[in-house]
C-alpha cells in the first residue's frame, strides 16, 4: 500500500490496514477456475533434513542495516505441499541479547504489513524492551516470503498497475476494472505468486524455529503481524510460547471485512466529532445538535461539489472534502473543527491550509506481494466486475463518508490462481496477550475483541478511548506493564484489563499518524512509505 522504505536505522513506523483500490492498464479478463490441487502441506516432521537441519551462515547485514544485527538466509519450500519441488530464500536477522543462565529462547518479531520488511525490527524493538526481557530472549526478525530480501515477488506491474490504492470514482470504474484484471493476470503468470500467503509465512516461521534448534518461539506482532501470529498459533499450537498481539485484525473478518471494520470506525469517529462539537456550539457555532453539525459539513461539501476550490491549478472536489473531514475527525474533534474553519476560508476565497492529496506512487515491489497475500489468504472478496460494483454501492450506502475510499475493485475480484486450502479459521486456546486501542482507526477496537474471541486462551488489554496504532510503542503505562510482565514471567493477567488513555496517547504511534492520512484519495495503504 506504500512505496518501499529506505533501509535505515529508524524508529518504527507501525503500519496497519486500510482501503484498497487498484488501477492498471487493460488486459484480458482471466476466468477463475476451480481448485485444481488438494494435496496437504507436509507436516513439520515430514520436511526433509536438508531444510530443517540446514546450516546458518550469520554475517553482517550490510550498510543499510544496523551493525549490531546479523543476517542469514534459509531455504524454504516454495510449496509446502511439495517440499521437494523447489525452494525460495527467507532472509532472517538476529540480535543476541540473552544472558547465559537467564535465556528462555527466541522472540520473533513482525512490524506489520502485509508487505513490510522486518530485518531491522530486532534493533528498534530491542531499544524499547526492558532488560529483564532482553536477558531472556534473542530477538529475531525476517522479511516475509516475497518481500524485501526474501525472494522478492514481482508480477511485472508498471505504471497504474503498480499503484496499490485509489478510491472509487464512477467515471473511472471501467479503467479500474481493466487495471484489476491486469494485476490478476500478470500475477497469475508469475512463478510463486500463488504461494505468497500468511499461512505459508507462518510455516516459514516454524521452519526458522526448526533450523535454529528451538523447541518453541515467543512472538511480538503488530497490526498485520497479529494475524500472522494468530495463524502460527493455529498451525503450530504446541510450538507457541509467549505470544503478544498489538493492534489486531479480527481473523473472522480477513480480508474484505477488515475494510468494513475500518469504515465503521471512521463513521463512529465522525459521530463522536459531531456530538463533541454540538456540545460546544456556543464556541464554534456549527450546530447545537449532532445532526446540525453534520448538516453544516454536508452543506459545505455540497458547496464544494457545485464549485470546486482550485488549489495550485487543481480542483479540490467534494470527495476531497469528505476525505479531509474524515481525517480530521479521526485525529480528534479539535482537528475536525479546525478543518471546517479552513474549508470555510477556502470557500470564501481567503488564504487557507487545504491541499490536494497526491496519488500514491507506483511500487511493484510492494503491490505484487500485497495483492498476492490478500487474494491468496481469503475467498471473501466480491468476484467479477458486477460483484465488485455491487460491493462498492453497498459500502457507499452503509458508509457515505468514507465508503468510496475503502472500497474499489481490486485484483482479488479476478484472481485465478488455484486455492489449494480453505480459508484459515483461527479458533484455539493458545495463551496470548491481545493489546488494543479502542479508537484505533486502522485496527479498531472491535477487531481486537474479535481476535480475543478467536484465541480463547487469551487475555485482552483494551486502552479505553485510545487512538494509538501500536499500543506498546505509544507508551501507555498500563498496557506496557501488562506486556512486559507477560513476556518476562509468562503470567497473563487474571482477567481482561481496561486501561485508560493518557494525555498525548490519543494518536497513532507513528511520526505521521496513518490515521491522519488513511482516507485520502492518495491513501497508500499498508506497508512502508
Amino acid at each position: 500500500m506504500r512505496a518501499p522504505r529506505e533501509r535505515t536505522v529508524r524508529t518504527p513506523a507501525i503500519v496497519g490496514l486500510g482501503g484498497v483500490a487498484v488501477i492498471v492498464t487493460a488486459m484480458l479478463l482471466v476466468t477463475p477456475h476451480a481448485n485444481a490441487e488438494t494435496a496437504r502441506p507436509a507436516a513439520p516432521g515430514a520436511l526433509p533434513d536438508r531444510l530443517t537441519k540446514q546450516p546458518l551462515d550469520w554475517q553482517t547485514c550490510g550498510d543499510d542495516l544496523p551493525a549490531e544485527l546479523r543476517c542469514a538466509t534459509i531455504d524454504a519450500p516454495i510449496d509446502y505441499r511439495r517440499p521437494h519441488a523447489g525452494t525460495l530464500e527467507i532472509a532472517v536477522s538476529k540480535l543476541d541479547t540473552s544472558v547465559p543462565g537467564k535465556r528462555r529462547g527466541v522472540l520473533f518479531l513482525n512490524p506489520g504489513g502485509p508487505g513490510m520488511t522486518g530485518l531491522d525490527t530486532p534493533y528498534w524493538r530491542g531499544q524499547r524492551l526492558p532488560q529483564a526481557i532482553l536477558d531472556q530472549y534473542d530477538l529475531f526478525g525476517f522479511d516475509p516470503r516475497g518481500i524485501g530480501r526474501s525472494s522478492p515477488l514481482s508480477c511485472g506491474l508498471t505504471g497504474d498497475e503498480a499503484v496499490q490504492s485509489r478510491p472509487y470514482r464512477p467515471e473511472r470504474f471501467d479503467h479500474d476494472v481493466a487495471t484489476a484484471q491486469a494485476v490478476a493476470a500478470k500475477c497469475a503468470a508469475t512463478p510463486n505468486a500463488g504461494q505468497i500467503s500468511t499461512r505459508n509465512t507462518a510455516r516459514d516461521m516454524d521452519l526458522i524455529r526448526a533450523v535454529l534448534g528451538e523447541r518453541k518461539i515467543s512472538y511480538f506482532g503488530v497490526s498485520y503481524g497479529t494475524y500472522l501470529g494468530a495463524a502460527y498459533t493455529q498451525l503450530f499450537p504446541d510450538r507457541a510460547d509467549r505470544i503478544v498481539l498489538d493492534s489486531n485484525l479480527d481473523p473472522a473478518r480477513v480480508w474484505r471485512g477488515v475494510f468494513d471494520a475500518m469504515a465503521e470506525a471512521a463513521t463512529e469517529a465522525f459521530t463522536r466529532f459531531t456530538a463533541w462539537t454540538a456540545e460546544r456550539d456556543a464556541t464554534y457555532h456549527y450546530g447545537s445538535s449532532p445532526e446540525a453539525v453534520e448538516k453544516t459539513f454536508r452543506d459545505l461539501a455540497d458547496q464544494v461539489a457545485r464549485q470546486p476550490i482550485v488549489i495550485d491549478g487543481q480542483d479540490y472536489v467534494e470527495q476531497h472534502a469528505r476525505s479531509d473531514m474524515a481525517n480530521a475527525a479521526i485525529t480528534g474533534p479539535e482537528a475536525g473543527v479546525a478543518y471546517l474553519e479552513e474549508l470555510q476560508r477556502a470557500l470564501r476565497g481567503e488564504p487557507h491550509e487545504l491541499g490536494i492529496p497526491g496519488d500514491s506512487l507506483p511500487n511493484d515491489a510492494f503491490t505484487s506481494p500485497f495483492w498476492s497475500i490478500l487474494c491468496n489468504d481469503s475467498s471473501t472478496w466480491p468476484r467479477g466486475r458486477q460483484g465488485a460494483l455491487d460491493d462498492i454501492n453497498a459500502s457507499l450506502r452503509r458508509y457515505p463518508l468514507v465508503g468510496d475510499f475503502l472500497t474499489n475493485v481490486n485484483a482479488c475480484a479476478f484472481w485465478s490462481l488455484p486455492r489449494a486450502e480453505p480459508d484459515l479459521r483461527i479458533d484455539n486456546r493458545v495463551p496470548a496477550l491481545v493489546v488494543q486501542s479502542e479508537w484505533d482507526l486502522q485496527t479498531p477496537g472491535a477487531m481486537g475483541e474479535g481476535m480475543h474471541r478467536a484465541l480463547r486462551g487469551s487475555r485482552l488489554v483494551m486502552v479505553e478511548q485510545g487512538r494509538a496504532h501500536g499500543v506498546y510503542d505509544d507508551g501507555n503505562p498500563c498496557a506496557v506493564e501488562a506486556v512486559d510482565t507477560y513476556l518476562a514471567t509468562g503470567v497473563l493477567p487474571k482477567r481482561d484489563l481496561t486501561c485508560q488513555a493518557t494525555p498525548g496517547q490519543h494518536r497513532s504511534a507513528n511520526a505521521e499518524p496513518n490515521a491522519a492520512r488513511l482516507l485520502r484519495p492518495s491513501w497508500p495503504g499498508l506497508g512502508p512509505r
